[in-house]
């Protein structure tokens, strides 16, 4: 939907930026693919993390990520997820002051939440 509605609000004119406020929402890394002809071909280094839209703010690179939180507090996807939206509500004033120091007066904001009900 974010991509989408990104994409239409472009096409109108306007400068549409997506915030994504989902710690679940991690891309995985695009392969570099090797022009080495020793390299085999499988063995594809990673890249960078590309979202499908095009960010202002992005909690999984500048916050906190599920996976992270998983990994290092040993929770499952669903106790990682609540303590990832509570660590963004802890955090809130910074979250909002990273928004601030990028926004332009025009930027239209679409805003990518967790989808998951129990969180609400």
């Amino acid at each position: 939907y974010c991509n989408g509605m990104q994409e239409y609000l472009r096409l109108l004119g306007r400068n549409a930026w997506v915030i994504n406020l989902d710690p679940a929402n991690e891309t995985p890394k695009r392969p570099i693919p090797h022009n080495d002809p020793e390299k085999k071909e499988d063995s594809k280094e990673e890249g960078e993390k590309v979202l499908p839209y095009d960010t202002l703010l992005d909690v999984c690179e500048s916050v906190v990520n599920l996976s992270s939180v998983m990994k290092e507090l040993g929770l499952g996807p669903n106790g990682g997820l609540v303590y990832c939206m509570e660590y963004i509500e802890a955090h809130v004033g910074e979250v909002v002051e990273m928004i601030r120091q990028q926004i332009e007066d025009d930027a239209y904001l679409i805003l990518d939440l967790p989808g998951q009900v129990e969180l609400y």
